[in-house]
Protein backbone atom coordinates (compact mmCIF):
# COMPACT_ATOMS: atom_id res chain seq x y z
CA UNK A 1 0.00 0.00 0.00
CA UNK A 2 1.24 3.44 -1.26
CA UNK A 3 1.65 6.18 1.61
CA UNK A 4 -0.73 9.27 0.22
CA UNK A 5 0.88 12.81 0.90
CA UNK A 6 -2.08 15.20 2.05
CA UNK A 7 -2.09 18.79 0.83
CA UNK A 8 -2.63 20.32 3.86
CA UNK A 9 -2.13 23.68 2.76
CA UNK A 10 -4.99 22.92 0.71
CA UNK A 11 -6.81 20.69 3.09
CA UNK A 12 -6.85 23.67 5.61
CA UNK A 13 -8.05 26.23 3.14
CA UNK A 14 -11.17 23.94 2.48
CA UNK A 15 -11.65 22.57 6.22
CA UNK A 16 -11.95 26.75 7.14
CA UNK A 17 -14.02 27.61 3.97
CA UNK A 18 -16.55 24.58 4.81
CA UNK A 19 -15.98 24.95 8.39
CA UNK A 20 -17.21 28.74 8.16
CA UNK A 21 -20.13 28.73 6.27
CA UNK A 22 -21.11 25.08 8.04
CA UNK A 23 -20.66 27.54 12.04
CA UNK A 24 -22.73 30.28 9.86
CA UNK A 25 -25.16 28.35 9.16
CA UNK A 26 -25.50 26.36 12.55
CA UNK A 27 -25.26 29.38 14.69
CA UNK A 28 -28.00 31.04 12.80
CA UNK A 29 -30.29 28.01 12.97
CA UNK A 30 -29.79 27.45 16.71
CA UNK A 31 -30.47 31.29 17.29
CA UNK A 32 -33.40 30.78 14.91
CA UNK A 33 -34.89 28.70 16.86
CA UNK A 34 -34.02 29.70 20.61
CA UNK A 35 -31.33 27.17 21.26
CA UNK A 36 -34.10 24.11 21.02
CA UNK A 37 -32.83 20.85 21.70
CA UNK A 38 -33.75 19.71 18.16
CA UNK A 39 -31.64 21.86 16.54
CA UNK A 40 -28.76 21.16 18.72
CA UNK A 41 -29.09 17.91 18.12
CA UNK A 42 -29.66 18.44 13.98
CA UNK A 43 -26.24 20.41 14.11
CA UNK A 44 -24.35 17.59 15.59
CA UNK A 45 -25.68 14.94 12.92
CA UNK A 46 -25.03 17.49 10.06
CA UNK A 47 -21.54 17.95 11.61
CA UNK A 48 -21.23 14.06 12.51
CA UNK A 49 -22.49 13.40 8.79
CA UNK A 50 -19.76 15.98 7.39
CA UNK A 51 -17.22 14.03 9.20
CA UNK A 52 -17.89 10.55 8.14
CA UNK A 53 -18.54 12.28 4.36
CA UNK A 54 -15.23 13.21 4.66
CA UNK A 55 -13.43 9.90 5.97
CA UNK A 56 -15.22 8.10 2.64
CA UNK A 57 -13.98 11.10 0.51
CA UNK A 58 -10.31 10.51 1.84
CA UNK A 59 -10.36 7.03 1.50
CA UNK A 60 -11.31 6.91 -2.09
CA UNK A 61 -10.10 10.15 -3.79
CA UNK A 62 -6.38 10.69 -5.07
CA UNK A 63 -4.11 13.82 -4.37
CA UNK A 64 -6.96 16.36 -4.61
CA UNK A 65 -9.80 14.25 -3.51
CA UNK A 66 -7.54 13.21 -0.14
CA UNK A 67 -7.19 17.19 1.03
CA UNK A 68 -10.67 17.64 0.31
CA UNK A 69 -11.59 14.79 2.63
CA UNK A 70 -9.35 16.58 5.08
CA UNK A 71 -10.85 19.62 5.12
CA UNK A 72 -14.57 18.07 5.56
CA UNK A 73 -13.38 15.91 8.31
CA UNK A 74 -11.72 19.54 9.89
CA UNK A 75 -14.84 21.95 8.70
CA UNK A 76 -16.87 21.16 11.99
CA UNK A 77 -13.99 20.93 14.36
CA UNK A 78 -13.09 24.78 13.21
CA UNK A 79 -15.94 25.75 15.46
CA UNK A 80 -16.03 22.78 18.23
CA UNK A 81 -13.85 25.15 20.97
CA UNK A 82 -15.71 28.42 20.61
CA UNK A 83 -18.80 26.37 20.76
CA UNK A 84 -18.00 24.33 23.82
CA UNK A 85 -16.40 27.27 25.53
CA UNK A 86 -19.99 29.09 25.18
CA UNK A 87 -22.33 26.05 26.28
CA UNK A 88 -20.18 24.57 28.55
CA UNK A 89 -20.44 26.90 31.36
CA UNK A 90 -24.15 27.15 30.84
CA UNK A 91 -24.60 23.67 31.05
CA UNK A 92 -22.51 23.30 34.36
CA UNK A 93 -24.32 26.36 35.66
CA UNK A 94 -27.41 24.69 35.08
CA UNK A 95 -26.32 21.86 36.63
CA UNK A 96 -25.24 23.06 39.64
CA UNK A 97 -28.60 25.29 40.03
CA UNK A 98 -30.76 22.55 39.64
CA UNK A 99 -32.71 20.82 42.47
CA UNK A 100 -34.50 17.41 42.08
Amino acid sequence: MAVRMVDWRRATLVGALIGGVFWGLAAGAILASKASAPAVISVCVAAAVMVVAGAIVYRRGGTPNGAFGIGLILAPLTGLTPVLMVWLPGLLTHAISWRG
